[in-house]
């Protein structure tokens, strides 16, 4: 079992990080294959937890669409792709592949996904 380095007696059963939102913004592959295993892990777990693709992370949209994963597949269907910047996406070509996708599109701050919509909602903002 694993010694946890915080004094978990200060919070009350199941108000620790049980909400979080991960916001990807780079196309590095290796990061997001990373990102979605521990999206899933922390799914099963119990957690409320979704991803944000922001900048150039939106380019990992058409690729999944391309190339079919299981990970990618299983977030999908899960729902647990919580936003793609509309700006973002447009600017890398990645906007009618999350459209035809069917994922959720925001662009109220500015065009982009305000992360102020979860973060009222008491998510834990992780950016990858």
């Amino acid at each position: 079992m694993r010694k946890s380095f915080i004094d978990d007696s200060i919070f009350s059963k199941g108000d620790y990080l049980r909400k979080l939102l991960l916001v990807i913004w780079s196309a590095n592959k290796g990061t997001f294959t990373h990102v979605m295993m521990n999206v899933l892990d922390f799914q099963e777990k119990g957690y409320e937890v979704g991803v944000v693709f922001e900048s150039e992370g939106c380019k990992l949209i058409p690729m999944y669409e391309e190339n079919v994963n299981d990970k990618f597949e299983k977030m999908k269907e899960l729902k647990l792709i919580a936003s793609v910047c509309r700006v973002c996406a447009k600017a890398v070509g990645a906007l009618e592949s999350a459209e035809k996708q069917g994922l959720p599109i925001h662009d109220d701050l500015f065009g982009h996904t305000p992360l102020e919509l979860w973060v009222k909602d008491g998510y834990e903002i992780i950016s990858v």
